[in-house]
């Protein structure tokens, strides 16, 4: 399922009550917060520091960074919502993730992570939040296309907690699953 990109406009109202430090596997914490309009250049750096196979496992190949730095910024804490995963005292970000709606009750879901912080839990977590976020929209499921190669992300998918239904697509890997762990 392929959502496009779409005009949206920020929603006035920030959801701070989002946001929460949280401890990784390895001990160590990192902020994650709804993407506000601020961030514009910290997610630019962020996605310029991405090697590229972390750029080609996420977009499916090497691509316009301004448009992804576009797509990533475009949020009405709705139908679109991001969060970032921010470390230390400058708030460096570390990842990015998203979920973009595309039907009443189902929305399409995606993340990058800084490469020097893969397996540390970062997007496993960014999931959690995100579910969160969309279940109180009435968005019921999610979806992701993945790679057969990126076994970290499927990977997360599959150690998420979340029942998963998986099947393979056209060249990717489609995974599918709740919001909720309420039957």
């Amino acid at each position: 399922m392929n959502c496009a990109l779409a005009s949206v406009e920020p929603t006035p109202t920030y959801p701070s009550g989002d946001a929460a430090d949280v401890a990784l596997r390895d001990g160590s914490t990192v902020h994650i917060r709804p993407v506000r309009i601020e961030d514009r250049s910290a997610i630019d750096v962020f996605l310029h520091r991405l090697s590229p196979q972390s750029i080609g496992f996420r977009f499916f190949g090497q691509i316009d960074l301004h448009w992804v730095l576009e797509w990533a910024m475009q949020v009405d804490y709705v139908d679109r919502y991001a969060f970032v995963a921010c470390n230390g005292p400058s708030g460096e970000i570390v990842a990015h993730g998203a979920y973009i709606r595309c039907s009443s009750d189902a929305a399409e879901v995606a993340f990058v992570v800084a490469d020097e912080w893969q397996d540390h839990g970062i997007a496993t977590i960014l999931l959690a939040h995100l579910a969160a976020a969309a279940e109180r929209q009435g968005i019921s499921s999610f979806t992701a296309e993945v790679l057969p190669a990126n076994h970290r992300m499927i990977d997360v998918f599959r150690d998420s907690g979340f029942p998963i239904t998986q099947r393979t697509g056209d060249g990717v890997i489609e995974i599918e699953l709740p919001t909720s762990f309420a039957t």
